[in-house]
């Protein structure tokens, strides 16, 4: 399925809509904080105003449910605050962005979202309420997340406890069985090491594919090619077709 560079309302059944969305910053620097130049600016009426720093740049596309949608671009070119906005958690300052459908976004880093005071059972669900899931839902899933993640006794033992790995097999284990109509995914789901790797990649594989809809942005154009039928490029705050 192929993007649609349109206003939304000219695309039926959309999983996500951007119309003409922009997203910028107010940059200050050192000066802009200093008091004795405050003080002066003050009694001379002089304005300094911030630099404004465009990270998007009226962005305007529409996804069709079921796309399988990556994002290439150089870091700093704005993927990650398209992935923002398009799973509302970043609001444009100017246009609209919506999204159609329970939305499921993994911005964060390999240990993002676990509590190292609660043991992996409780971080299992409270990570899967987090991303969208009920209690019972994930209370039913608990015994596959134990299973898969292989950490055994250790399941009911503080986070804190964990090595690195085991923190990894956690969450990717919890987030893997997750399901929703809108999947976004900033780089990946790291995996722990070689032999648990070798497990995962058919359970992640069968992740993405039950999502509706997949937006994906990533460095690895292999990884774009083998999941993604379209694919973008972002660079300096504008989108265009790879």
């Amino acid at each position: 399925m192929n993007i649609h560079w349109a206003v939304p309302d000219e695309v039926p059944d959309p999983a996500m809509a951007l119309d003409n969305v922009w997203v910028q910053y107010k940059l200050r620097n050192a000066h802009h904080y200093n008091l004795k130049r405050t003080i002066s600016n003050a009694l001379t009426r002089r304005k300094e105003e911030p630099e404004i720093i465009a990270a998007l740049c009226g962005v305007t596309l529409v996804v069709p449910k079921g796309a399988r949608v990556g994002l290439a671009g150089p870091n700093g070119a704005g993927k990650s605050t398209l992935l923002s906005v398009m799973a509302g958690v970043l609001k444009p300052t100017r246009g609209t962005a919506t999204t159609y459908g329970r939305v499921l976004a993994l911005l964060g880093g390999p240990n993002e979202g676990l509590d190292p005071e609660q043991t992996g059972r409780e971080n299992a669900v409270a990570l899967g309420v987090r991303l969208g899931e009920s209690v019972s839902r994930m209370h039913e899933r608990i015994d596959d997340i134990k299973d898969f993640s292989g950490l055994g006794k250790r399941f009911d033992h503080p986070v804190y406890t964990y090595s690195s790995g085991m923190q990894v097999r956690l969450r990717f284990t919890t987030i893997t069985s997750v399901r929703a109509d809108v999947l976004i995914v900033d780089e990946g789901i790291g995996a722990a090491d070689a032999e648990f790797n070798a497990r995962a990649d058919e359970r992640l594989a069968q992740f993405y594919a039950d999502s509706g809809t997949l937006v994906l942005a990533s460095h690895a154009p292999d990884v774009l090619e083998k999941l993604c039928t379209s694919v973008l490029h972002v660079e300096n705050g504008e989108v265009r077709p790879a």
